[in-house]
């Protein structure tokens, strides 16, 4: 037998290495438990990521969505314009003719713009230009040729009223003949005196003199030559009334215009 000391020693040292591995056990416990909350924290923050993805993918999805959505019915609504109140009109192709052929179709212009004239009640008449002034982009199908001297026939006139006042020497005026669904600006350039009249109440500038009236086409695919005119001074010397006579050519088309138009003088001289 041990003796006592012996034994109580070995039993001590039992204990320890049991106290030991206890810790040791509990130890690697703790570590796999922090392992298994790191797992699960980094599980739960990819579980966050893939959910908040989809809500964005669901968001832009929608937005891309919407966007068509009104895409389309912005394109609808364009188309449905188009459709009721919008007519594109497709600029006419010229035609690659011999010159036999352009006298043919020069004889059948002649007899269209006869025909025009004979059913239109306007104090002008169409022309046609001489078949050697014809440029290439003239010569076009007799239907479209047609439906372009109809509309020179019933082009409307509008004299654009000024925004601001101008110096007497040179006074500009637009007028727009309208034919068809297209606009031709005319600028016309006025040119007058005025004088200060005491004779009237606190005194005020009138019109004393007129010196003239020239014109030109705005666009560069017409031509407008002035022929005349005639003035009145009306309003008691404030209005200056002008009657220009001229002609317009276009696309192969003359047209003879008398367009009226009046200058106003305000109390200091400016002039619109």
């Amino acid at each position: 037998m041990l003796p006592n000391d012996a034994l109580g020693t070995s039993n001590n040292k039992d204990l320890i290495k049991s106290i030991y591995v206890i810790i040791e056990v509990t130890f690697q416990i703790i570590l796999n438990g922090v392992e298994m909350l790191k797992s699960y924290f980094y599980i739960s923050i990819l579980l966050g990521t893939l959910a908040l993805s989809g809500c964005i993918n669901d968001e832009t999805d929608n937005t891309e969505a919407t966007a068509e959505s009104l895409t389309n019915e912005r394109s609808r609504t364009i188309n449905n314009e188009t459709d009721t109140t919008k007519i594109v009109e497709v600029e006419k192709i010229p035609l690659n003719l011999t010159q036999e052929q352009k006298e043919e179709y020069y004889q059948k212009y002649v007899a269209i713009i006869e025909s025009v004239n004979a059913e239109n009640n306007e104090d002008f008449e169409l022309e046609l230009e001489p078949i050697t002034d014809f440029l290439d982009e003239y010569w076009i199908e007799i239907e479209d040729f047609e439906k372009l001297a109809k509309e020179r026939a019933n082009a409307s006139i509008v004299v654009l009223e000024n925004n601001e006042r101008f110096n007497p020497m040179i006074v500009p005026k637009t007028v727009a003949l309208k034919i068809g669904s297209k606009t031709a600006n005319i600028i016309f350039k006025g040119s007058f005196d005025t004088q200060l009249n005491e004779n009237t109440s606190k005194g005020r500038q009138l019109f004393s003199v007129f010196n003239g009236i020239s014109s030109e086409a705005a666009d560069a695919n017409g031509s407008w030559t002035q022929l005349g005119y005639e003035e009145s001074l009306i309003e008691g010397s404030t209005v200056y009334k002008i009657a220009v006579g001229g002609k317009y050519s276009q696309s192969g088309i003359i047209s003879s215009h008398i367009i009226e138009m009046e200058f106003d003088c305000n109390i200091y001289g400016g002039i619109s």
